[in-house]
């Protein structure tokens, strides 16, 4: 006779609920300018302030990033709660700054705790 197995009653829904509840993501906002000539600084804090009004948690990273031919990118850094999160959106509003031609969503990394 092979080993026996107690099994408990397990709340896997409540679990599951748990981990998502403490799901979080670091989400890379990139912002390309209009021309090589915008300043990116004014950009750069604009939009990290767009990102902690949006409830970004705790510590954020602006950077300017080189892409090609003297063009530059604004690269936020920003972790929020996974749920109910609309990311899009944000992005959405940096892009309506002055002197940026386009935002998006460019790296989601997931984080647990």
């Amino acid at each position: 006779m092979g080993p026996s197995i107690l099994v408990t009653n397990v709340n896997l829904s409540a679990q599951i609920n748990e981990v998502q509840n403490m799901a979080k993501a670091i989400i890379t906002f990139k912002l390309m300018p209009e021309s090589v000539d915008v300043d990116l600084e004014p950009i750069k804090e604009k939009a990290l302030a767009i990102a902690k009004e949006a409830g970004s948690i705790g510590e954020m990273q602006g950077k300017i990033e080189p892409i090609a031919f003297g063009l530059k990118a604004v690269l936020i850094l920003a972790m929020y709660e996974v749920e109910g999160a609309d990311f899009d959106g944000i992005a959405a509003k940096m892009g309506e700054l002055e002197g940026v031609q386009s935002s998006e969503v460019a790296k989601m990394d997931l984080a647990l705790g």
